[in-house]
Formats: C-alpha cells, structure tokens, sequence
C-alpha cells in the first residue's frame, strides 16, 4: 500500500514540476509591455533614425525597427522599467518623426497618435481590435493600427 501511494505521490510532483515548467516558459515569452519585439535582441534594422531627444527618458538599446508601411518606417521603444511604451513613424529618408507615448500596463491599447497626415495607434500583440478594424482601422503589424 505505501508503494501504491508513493508512486501516485511521485506523478503528483511529476506533474505538478511540468505545470511549473510550462508556466515559466509561457511568462518567458511574453513581454511586459505586449510588444514581442521590445524582448528580442537589437538587429540591423533596429538603428533609431531620427534625432536623439526624441527618446529622452527611453534607452537607445531598447529602439525596435517594427514594420514599413507606405513612405513610412515605424520604431517601439520602451523604458528601463517597461512601464511606458512609445510608437514613432518616420516618413522614409526623413529624421522628423511622429509619435507618442503611453502606459504599458494590461491595457489593450497603449497610446494613440494624431498628427497631420497620421493617426495610429500601438497596441498590445493579441488584442483584438475587430470593432476598430470594422470601424476603418488598418492592423500593418500584431502591435499598429492605422487610420
């Protein structure tokens, strides 16, 4: 009988162990602030176009190239702390940029921006932005909408 109730004792830990191990590489792979790329090493694409004080309270080294669209090359970057989260466009071969910043918490949408010729918005991979696509928006990559 003690045999009986050590092995179901033992699948217990066993199991329990790969429910630990399946939790800890699921919060492995998601990001604080949403953006899968802000987790990623910094590649060749991810060089910051634009002038430096844009990025005033952010790292360089967290700059992420995310996708072109049109004339127009969109950057993430974050904060040391991730708790804030900014979306910049750059019209190609162009240092001006639009952009904004927000609050990186669980809210599905970190910020939005208007500017002339530019309304978009940087949103956390996974949300689901269906009643603003059917509104008009445009999803060009898991983490912008354009309007």
């Amino acid at each position: 009988m003690e045999n009986k109730e050590a092995a179901v004792g033992n699948r217990g830990k066993a199991l329990c162990a790969l429910l630990a191990a399946g939790l800890l590489a699921l919060a492995g792979c998601s990001s604080a602030t949403g953006i899968p790329a802000l987790d990623r090493d910094p590649a060749g694409a991810d060089q910051w176009p634009g002038d430096r004080s844009h990025l005033e309270n952010l790292g360089m080294q967290s700059v992420r190239f995310l996708v072109t669209h049109g004339n127009a090359d969109y950057f993430a970057t974050a904060s040391a702390d991730e708790q804030t989260a900014c979306l910049f466009k750059f019209a190609q071969g162009e240092a001006s940029a639009a952009g904004g910043c927000g609050g990186a918490g669980d809210a599905d949408a970190i910020v939005e921006v208007s500017a002339p010729g530019t309304r978009m918005m940087l949103v956390r991979a996974g949300a689901d932005f269906s009643d603003l696509e059917e509104a008009g928006w445009t999803r060009i990559h898991e983490n912008i909408l354009v309007f």
